[in-house]
């Protein structure tokens, strides 16, 4: 792949308001609700508040707090990404620069993959920043001090949200097919609804989108306990199939006579 187009990618990005709403909105507020849910649940339980947030609680200390940031993640991280993918892939076609692509030094495809690459780039750092975040609320709250027996719970929050931004990946499908990021935005919700009515009906943990979320107990622990490993993998061939989707779409794409 071109470093070119990533550059070039990279810059666009960097530029755009939009990724530094849903990076703020990720990196920082996410962590700091999840803390707010955590105090909610262990020194107001009374609340209506208090009463869900302790729901939500997975465990005690740090254990129970990173499994609510990874809950969060798992979530958020969709919602939050998939916006970014389908804005960064749609906005060629709304703001009329998809004609601007042919002139190019580098494929369409190269530049489809550069989109992908500077994406799951951001969205890996965001999840660290995030992780970090949470350390910072949670030893703020009283949670002191982690130890090594917390690293996996760090991990496994770490995870949800790598998952969830690969996962958020083949809206670009839509994005580019629909000419436009509102019906991927709209692709997006739809998958939501759907996740939420498959994980009802108890296949979640076979569903990609809802795989993640349960293993980090949505669902409560014992369905946490029902999700495999080779169930959380699948999450890893459908973004591979949506990234080689929308990679072919760009290379035979044509500009739209709108």
């Amino acid at each position: 792949m071109s470093g070119q187009a990533i550059e070039f990618e990279a810059l666009k990005f960097r530029r755009a308001p939009v990724v530094r709403t849903v990076s703020a909105l990720l990196g920082v507020a996410l962590p700091v609700l999840a803390a707010v849910f955590m105090v909610a649940a262990t020194t107001d339980g009374s609340s209506q508040i208090g009463l869900k947030a302790a729901a939500m609680l997975t465990g005690t200390g740090w254990n129970g707090y990173l499994a609510m940031v990874g809950m969060l993640e798992s979530v958020g991280g969709l919602l939050g990404v998939g916006f970014v993918v389908c804005w960064c892939f749609g906005r060629e076609f709304t703001e009329k620069t998809q004609a601007c692509l042919f002139a190019l030094p580098v494929s369409r495809r190269r530049l489809a993959y550069a989109k992908f690459s500077v994406i799951v780039l951001w969205a890996l750092l965001l999840c660290l920043v995030s992780l970090a975040v949470a350390f910072l609320a949670g030893a703020l709250i009283g949670l002191g001090i982690p130890g090594p027996e917390d690293l996996w719970g760090a991990c496994k929050a770490l995870a949800a949200g790598v998952l969830a931004a690969l996962l958020a990946c083949p809206l670009a499908v839509v994005a580019s097919m629909a000419r436009g990021y509102l019906p991927g935005v709209g692709a997006l919700v739809l998958l939501v609804v759907i996740t939420q009515v498959v994980t009802a009906f108890g296949a979640g943990a076979w569903f990609p989108y809802a795989a993640p979320g349960l293993w980090m107990g949505m669902g409560g622990a014992a369905a946490a306990e029902t999700v495999n490993p080779l169930q959380l993998f699948l999450c890893v061939p459908v973004s591979a199939l949506g990234i080689t989707i929308t990679g072919q779409w760009w290379k035979g794409m044509q500009i739209s006579s709108g």
